[in-house]
This record gives structure tokens, C-alpha cells and sequence, in this order.
């Protein structure tokens, strides 16, 4: 007769479509008894009972066939040939040999050994139960299906008290999901959760799972795997100290020290890393930063969709960096239409080869062509910070437009064009300007003023229809008035020299101005002083071309380049405040003199 040690065997109940049923309770006999056989045979003086053809045996509600069997003294059963175990109408169990003791309560079954409950089958040559621990074995190899599913394990351990099963040595789970290979194995039937006590590994059509510990939830197809934690699939590597895996919504969640890379130059860190594969998204918290061949871009969180290569950053100042270029902002994402980056909050934007400096409340980039348009700020205003003759040139506006040119210039940095735009103010401690819009390249250091523009150098001030300022070493070299162009000089503020022509040309020295060619329409006046300063006269001239030299902010001499027309007039003998030649006039109000004057209202609207 059969013992009930063979129900707990069903090591089917592994696999998680497969439920348990509570345990039976051990015999209340300990002996065998014969319920049917064709042919009985006294063996030893009736010790030994030989059971041949059609044999059925019970111990309470286990039942056994077989085609022969030796019972002795009732408690010993050696059963052979097409061997069946019964339990219940949901157990089966077959073998080609059965050794069972009805006092040990140990069970041994032998050869082609196949326990099925439902559609579960457990296949192994060799399978070992005792009772007494309710522990079922297997040693030689063995191979559970179950629906598709297919688990096989050099060894297997169930222990039915707190039902719970491991497998180890060689395991191999088959799916048509998913093939999983495993030092060793533990099942939680109670709870229907699969634990990792080793290497494992875990391999679908697209991706790869490794791991050292964790555990695997079969009704909710949920994971947890820990210890050396590693997702592959294709070119993309992930690792974490932990990887959590949710099926129904396709979603892995990396912790600590969470890690993402794809190809040769895709990374991505953080403290906790949430991939949702289905849309290949990420949402990266905690000291995050990802980078790619455009950019690095870093921040408290992020939000990356790999498909667009676009991305949302916010908190811990986020910045994106692609050398050498830097910004920093409250917030950064990308626009997936336009393909740019947008900056919220706070931005500092830095090019380190150009040494310029924009500050800003919003801006739109594209880190890897050099692309910024930066606006807002103190006041609405965008500020440029930049370092000049050894002097820092504070540049101010509503809106900075910087952008990056593939060429190089001759010590081989590469060329930058910048626009500002409108009301644009400049700050520097010996030259101040203003205008509506400008133009700046560093190719050959020549900064353009349109509209209106004013340029103010200690006691000097140039205005004309278009301001060109070329530099040389970082320092002011000549100036470029183009159309209505003027110079006023005033080295007390009371008498004004003025140059007028069609075209000027302002040289400095030392950011000093020196000496002016003016060309076509030339006209100036200018007051004359003695050596010790004092003035003689004023002296009104026109001819087409002149050049005037000056000193200490008043004209050392003039020279006539054609014959001049013109007379000098007594202090005396004229009217100093209409002593004015056409398009005169004075922009001190315009001129910015402290750094709180770039993001002043206009003069006009005070």
C-alpha cells in the first residue's frame, strides 16, 4: 500500500498556475493491506507475501497498483512494473518501482517516475519522500512542467510544513516568455513568490536579467532582483543595487546607484532610475545625469524619452554640459517638435572658450550645434558677462542670441556670432554704450550697434546711424561711425568739441581716444586752449576730410586734408549753447554708469 507522502511529492505545485491543497494528515495504520491480486504467494513462513498480476493496495486513503509486489509483514512494500500511486482524483504518481515502509514512513520511487496533478507533471528517475519531516527529494536530476512552463534542477528540496521548495544545481526554467537559469532556487507556495539564493540568470527574445538575490511574485508577475542587479537589452546596460520588475505595466525601477547605458556614448545615473519599456522612457531621481554625443545634462530629476532624445530636468539646479559650453537653471527639458532645450529659472549659461557669461530667466538651446536664445531676467533683462582688456564688459538686453559656427578662428577657438536685441546696454569701466540691437563675432572682433547707437568713452561720446567697435588683444582699437556720424568731446562738461562727418573713423589708445578721420562733409568745432588749458577761442571749420588729434579729453590740433573754410572767434563772441553743429545733442541721461543702470527703465519712459 502506498504512503500519503506521495501527495506532497507533487512538486508540480511549484509553478504558479497550480494551487496546494492542505496536507493529508499520516496514516492512523502503519501496515499495508491487499486489496486485489490475481495470484498470492507465502514466502519465509508467511512473512513475505508475493503479489502477482492486477495487484491494488491501500494504507487508509492512498491506493497502489502495480503488475507484482512483495509485502512483508505488512509494512515493507516492494512494488514493480507500471507502477501507480493514487490520491484523491487529482494526484497521480507512476514509476517503474516503489519502495515504501508504512513505520518509517519512508517512500522510494524508481525509474520513468511521473507525478502529475492537473496539467503539472514531475519527472525525474529518482524521488525520495519521508513523511516523518515531510521533506520530498530528488538527487538525480528532474523536470516539472506545467501549461507550457518547463523547470528542471539537478536537485530538488519541497519541505510541505511551511511549504516551501528549492531547486539547485542546474536550474533551468523554460517559458514561452522568458528562459531563466539559477545556482538555486526557492519556492513560496503559500505565496506564490519565487526567490533567487544565487547567480541567476533570465533571457526573453529582448533583454537579459542577472542577478544574486531577489524574488519573483507569479500571480502579479512582479520581480525584485538584488546583488550585482544587471538588465541588458541590445546595447542598452542597466544596473542598480536593486532592479524591480512590474509585468502588467512594463515598468523596471532601479535603486541605488542606479546605472543606464546604450552604445558608445549614451549614459545615464541617479539614486533611482524608473524605465517604462513599452515607451522606452525614463524618469531618473536623486543625483541625476545623462548623458549622450550632444550633451551632458544633469539635475535632481529627470525625465528622458529615449526614442526622441528629449528630456525634462528639475530641482538641484539641473545643468547640461557639452564642453565648453555650461548651463545651469531651475528647470531644463526639450521640445520634441522643435528639438530644443528649453531653461526655466535662474539660468547661467557659460562658453568657456569664448569667455562669455549670459545670465537669464528663460532660454531655448541646442547644445550641439551652439544654439542659445536666452531672455528675461533682472527686470526682464538677460545680462552678457564677458572679460575685456583685462576689465569685465557687462552687457545687458531683452533678449541674447548666441550661436556657434562650425569654422575656427586663427588660434583655432571656435568662431561664435552673438546678437542682442532690443535696448541693448553695455557697462565697462572706460566705455559705456546703447543702442537698439547688436551683432558681435568673434572671427574678427568686430562688435556692430544698430539703431540709434551711442558709444561713450571717458569725456567722449560717438553717436551715428551704425557703430562698428573692432577690438585687438581684448582692447577697444578703432571705432567705425558709419552715416551721420559725430564725436562729441567735453573736458568739463560746458563746452562741447564736436565732430561731424559722413564717415568716422575713432582710433584708441590705451582705450583712450586719440585722434578721429572724418570723411565727407566734414565739419567741427572745437575750442582752442593755451598750454596751461585755458580757452582762446572756438574755432568752427568744414572741409571733406580732416583728422583731429586729441589729449585730455580736448583736441591737441586738427589737420585739413583739403582746404578748409573756417573761422576762430572769440570766447566772448558766441552764443555757447547754440554753438551747435546739426543733429547735436548730448545722451548723458542714456549712458549707463553703474551696473543698476543695464536694467533701469529707458530714460524716456522715467
Amino acid at each position: 500500500m502506498h504512503h500519503p507522502s506521495f501527495l506532497v511529492v507533487a512538486l508540480l505545485c511549484l509553478l504558479p498556475v497550480v494551487g496546494w491543497s492542505q496536507e493529508a494528515p499520516a496514516p492512523e495504520k502503519q501496515v499495508v493491506s491487499i486489496d486485489h491480486a490475481n495470484e498470492l504467494r507465502m514466502l519465509q513462513r508467511a512473512s513475505v507475501q508475493r503479489l502477482i498480476g492486477e495487484v491494488e493496495l491501500s494504507q487508509d486513503s492512498i491506493f497502489m497498483y502495480c503488475d507484482s509486489a512483495e509485502l512483508v509483514s505488512e509494512v515493507q512494500l516492494y512494488a514493480y512494473d507500471n507502477v501507480v500511486v493514487q490520491q484523491g482524483d487529482s494526484i497521480a504518481a507512476f514509476a517503474q518501482y516503489l519502495d515504501y515502509n508504512a513505520e518509517t514512513l519512508l517512500a522510494k520511487l524508481r525509474n520513468e517516475v511521473v507525478l502529475k496533478r492537473g496539467q503539472t507533471e514531475l519527472f525525474t528517475d529518482r524521488l525520495d519522500y519521508n513523511l516523518a519531516t515531510k521533506l520530498a527529494t530528488y538527487h538525480t536530476g528532474g523536470r516539472v512542467t506545467n501549461a507550457g512552463t518547463e523547470l528542471s534542477s539537478t536537485h530538488g528540496y519541497y519541505y510541505a510544513d511551511n511549504r516551501n521548495v528549492y531547486f539547485r544545481d542546474s536550474v533551468l526554467v523554460v517559458d514561452e516568455r522568458f528562459e531563466m537559469r539559477a545556482d538555486t532556487l526557492r519556492y513560496d507556495l503559500a505565496n506564490e513568490r519565487v526567490y533567487f539564493l544565487g547567480p541567476t540568470v533570465i533571457r526573453s527574445d529582448t533583454h537579459n536579467i542577472y542577478c544574486e538575490s531577489g524574488y519573483y511574485d507569479v500571480a502579479l508577475d512582479e520581480a525584485v532582483f538584488r546583488t550585482n542587479a544587471q538588465y541588458r537589452s541590445g546595447e542598452r546596460l542597466a544596473a542598480a543595487d536593486s532592479i524591480q520588475y512590474f509585468g502588467n505595466r512594463q515598468l523596471y525601477v532601479l535603486e541605488g546607484d542606479a546605472y543606464v547605458a546604450e552604445g558608445k556614448f549614451q549614459r545615464a545615473t541617479a539614486e533611482r532610475i524608473n524605465y517604462f519599456r513599452a515607451e522606452d522612457r525614463y524618469q531618473l531621481a536623486g543625483n541625476a545625469t545623462v548623458i549622450d554625443s550632444a550633451q551632458t545634462v544633469s539635475g535632481d530629476s529627470i525625465d528622458y524619452n529615449a526614442v526622441t532624445a528629449s528630456y525634462a530636468v528639475s530641482g538641484g539646479r539641473p545643468s547640461v554640459s557639452n564642453p565648453p559650453m555650461i548651463m545651469t537653471a531651475d528647470r531644463m527639458y526639450s521640445d520634441e517638435v522643435s528639438g530644443l532645450g528649453r531653461a526655466v529659472g535662474n539660468i547661467v549659461w557659460e562658453d568657456t572658450t569664448a569667455k562669455l557669461k549670459i545670465e537669464a530667466d528663460e532660454a531655448r538651446y541646442d547644445q550641439s550645434t551652439g544654439y542659445l536664445k536666452a531672455s528675461g531676467g533682472r527686470n526682464g533683462r538677460a545680462l552678457l558677462t564677458t572679460f575685456l582688456d583685462q576689465d569685465t564688459l557687462f552687457m545687458a538686453a531683452d533678449t541674447l542670441l548666441s550661436v556657434r559656427s562650425d569654422d575656427v578662428d586663427a588660434q583655432g577657438d571656435t568662431v561664435r556670432y552673438l546678437s542682442a536685441y532690443p535696448d541693448v546696454r553695455i557697462l565697462k569701466s572706460d566705455l559705456q554704450a546703447v543702442a537698439d540691437s547688436l551683432g558681435f563675432n568673434t572671427v574678427d572682433s568686430v562688435l556692430t550697434l544698430y539703431q540709434n547707437p551711442v558709444l561713450w568713452q571717458d569725456t567722449s561720446q560717438l553717436t551715428a546711424d551704425t557703430i562698428d567697435l573692432y577690438l585687438r588683444n581684448e582692447q577697444p582699437d578703432r571705432v567705425h561711425l558709419r552715416r551721420n556720424a559725430m564725436v562729441i568731446t567735453s573736458p568739463d562738461l560746458i563746452f562741447y568739441n564736436q565732430v561731424k562727418g559722413k564717415d568716422i573713423v575713432a582710433h584708441f589708445d590705451s582705450s583712450q581716444l586719440k585722434r578721429t578721420e572724418v570723411k565727407g562733409n566734414a565739419e567741427a568745432i572745437y575750442y582752442a586752449q593755451d598750454d596751461q588749458g585755458a580757452y582762446i577761442g572756438v574755432n568752427k571749420t568744414a572741409c571733406s576730410m580732416m583728422v583731429l588729434y586729441f589729449a585730455r579729453g580736448g583736441v591737441e590740433r586738427i589737420k585739413f586734408l583739403s582746404a578748409p573754410s573756417g573761422r576762430l572767434d572769440p570766447m566772448d563772441a558766441v552764443n555757447h549753447e547754440g554753438y551747435r553743429l546739426d543733429g547735436f545733442r548730448w545722451e548723458d541721461r542714456r549712458r549707463p554708469r553703474r551696473f543698476e543702470d543695464l536694467f533701469a527703465r529707458p530714460p524716456e519712459l522715467q
